[in-house]
């Protein structure tokens, strides 16, 4: 009589699919970490899935395999660093009402310049990216900064009451994210202008400094003159 034939034990499978899963995971996040260093350094039409494949130190065929084309990659890249921006500016505001238009301000500014030194990457990506795209329909997701420019004065008159009508609101929120976005996302150019290291204590404080200078005086008189 035969002996009964052993079966394979079912236990290792699990394991190999959760092993394959944190792959996968990990070969993503390492494709969108190297995406995001080249679409940081070169505008979306001059980046190259070579460019990041070699920044991936992974062979740029497989990337195809998690994003079918470049485009549909720098939106997810566009998408998470634009979400993170925008999540940290909701906390900008926390504790400014109290502190009025000049503490509160220079606060805020500092909050700011804090995340954008911690996070470089997100305003190069949108600096490099907001001069080339005459119509929105040249960059992938280039609707994704236009909302979020919409979104953050919705988040500043939640956050601040101002007196004001809608287009002043827009022409100060508008004009703070252009300049801070562009001085911080081209920080090499401007700095440069000014004779100061990009990376230096110097240029944070003048940019600091030129912000105020800059939106203070309007921010008084749509907060009723308040100092």
């Amino acid at each position: 009589m035969a002996s009964p034939q052993k079966t394979r034990s079912p236990q290792k499978m699990p394991h190999v699919q959760r092993q394959n899963g944190l792959q996968k995971k990990s070969t993503r996040e390492k494709i969108l970490e190297a995406a995001t260093l080249v679409f940081s350094d070169y505008p979306y039409h001059s980046a190259s899935i070579r460019m990041i494949g070699k920044a991936a130190k992974i062979d740029h065929p497989l990337i195809n395999y998690y994003f079918p084309t470049k485009a549909t990659l720098f939106e997810e890249v566009l998408k998470i660093s634009i979400e993170k921006y925008y999540m940290a500016n909701i906390s900008w505001f926390e504790g400014l009402i109290e502190l009025g238009p000049t503490k509160g301000l220079a606060l805020y500014i500092d909050r700011f310049l804090d995340f954008a030194l911690k996070h470089p990457k997100t305003q190069r990506i949108i600096t490099l990216n907001l001069v080339p795209a005459e119509r929105s329909e040249i960059i992938p997701g280039y609707h994704l900064i236009q909302d979020f420019f919409e979104k953050t004065t919705r988040t500043f008159t939640q956050a601040i009451p101002l007196n004001g009508s809608k287009r002043d609101i827009e022409m100060l929120t508008t004009s703070f994210n252009t300049l801070a976005i562009n001085y911080l996302g081209a920080r090499t150019y401007y700095a440069g202008i000014l004779g100061m290291d990009p990376a230096s204590r110097q240029y944070m404080e003048w940019v600091k400094d030129s912000l105020i200078y800059m939106i203070l005086p309007r921010l008084k008189q749509l907060l009723g003159g308040t100092t």
